[in-house]
């Protein structure tokens, strides 16, 4: 009696060619938008319009007329277009046009929860605003950072609808804060709650802006620890040669010349000062000494530069 249709198959029954390559790449750009209803076997009027153009109020209208409809209609997209809804009304990314009205999408899923509908995972119930159905699938194995639509957790989601309670409620259940979506949005960037801004950076969130410059700041230390390294390694080489002159460059260069001084190879633990006790070489290991090195600091095989050189019989270190 009745079958599922998804908005494709009805363009294609019910649309001229022209218009159906528009909606196709409507749907490439933003499959989010176009959801999935039963509708009788004699069809709904209009169906193709209620379904392209979002009109929510009319799809009420006729599952108003056939309850049995609602269990027919396709829960994951009836969360994604909340979700989206409301993202977009918070004015929080780029999800292209919503063809219908909130408070008329709003009525849609309020009046199909009062009949029965349920959210299957933690983000549906979540997009349903239902608490007692995120408590019962918590208690029936669902964890607090399930996945769908988008790679959407139910704390995203909770913040894009500006739900101080379920945030909390996530929070206090051990919710990731800093899981973001396929977008890279972490829960702080979609709502517009300043109280939900807030209470998510009270718990380590950051935002889209906060983490560039995060990663900005993390490269350009990186690439400062990769130059000190290199001064370091032509520090040691100098030593390792008795060149004072490249020792002394290498130190200005160095943002770190305590640290370039006392560098020591991690395969052995020798510093500069055990390469010159290793070679005899007095003129080097006093500058090294002039210059402040640790002389205390022992290679790997427990021996300082001076007891390095005593035990090679260099008396003159």
């Amino acid at each position: 009696m009745y079958k599922t249709l998804g908005f494709r198959w009805l363009h294609e029954a019910f649309c001229p060619a022209s218009a159906f390559v528009l909606a196709d790449s409507d749907e490439a750009r933003n499959p989010q938008r176009f959801i999935h209803v039963t509708v009788s076997s004699n069809g709904m009027k209009d169906i193709n319009d209620i379904l392209y153009s979002e009109k929510w109020e009319l799809v009420l209208a006729e599952i108003k007329n056939n309850r049995n409809l609602i269990h027919k209609l396709d829960k994951v997209d009836l969360a994604t277009n909340r979700y989206y809804y409301q993202l977009n009304e918070n004015q929080k990314g780029e999800y292209g046009k919503r063809l219908g009205k909130l408070p008329d999408l709003i009525k849609l899923i309020d009046y199909c929860k009062a009949n029965g509908m349920v959210g299957e995972t933690i983000p549906q119930a979540t997009a349903f605003q239902q608490f007692d159905q995120i408590k019962h699938l918590l208690l029936n194995g669902h964890n607090i950072d399930e996945e769908d639509f988008g790679e959407t957790t139910g704390l995203l989601i909770a913040a894009a609808l500006n739900d101080i309670n379920l945030v909390q409620f996530f929070l206090n259940n051990g919710a990731f804060v800093s899981y973001f979506n396929q977008d890279n949005y972490e829960a702080i960037d979609l709502t517009s709650s300043n109280e939900i801004i807030e209470l998510l950076a009270a718990h380590g969130g950051r935002t889209k802006e906060q983490r560039r410059q995060d990663y900005y700041e993390y490269c350009d230390a990186r690439e400062k620890l990769n130059i000190l390294r290199e001064i370091n390694l032509s520090f040691m080489k100098a030593a390792e040669k008795g060149d004072i002159i490249k020792m002394e460059e290498a130190l200005k260069k160095s943002s770190m010349d305590f640290m370039t001084l006392n560098f020591a190879y991690p395969i052995n633990g020798w510093t500069a000062l055990h390469y010159a006790a290793k070679n005899n070489d007095k003129k080097t290991f006093d500058f090294l000494v002039s210059k402040g090195i640790d002389t205390t600091k022992k290679n790997i095989d427990g021996l300082t530069a001076k007891e390095l050189a005593k035990s090679l019989g260099h008396n003159e270190i």
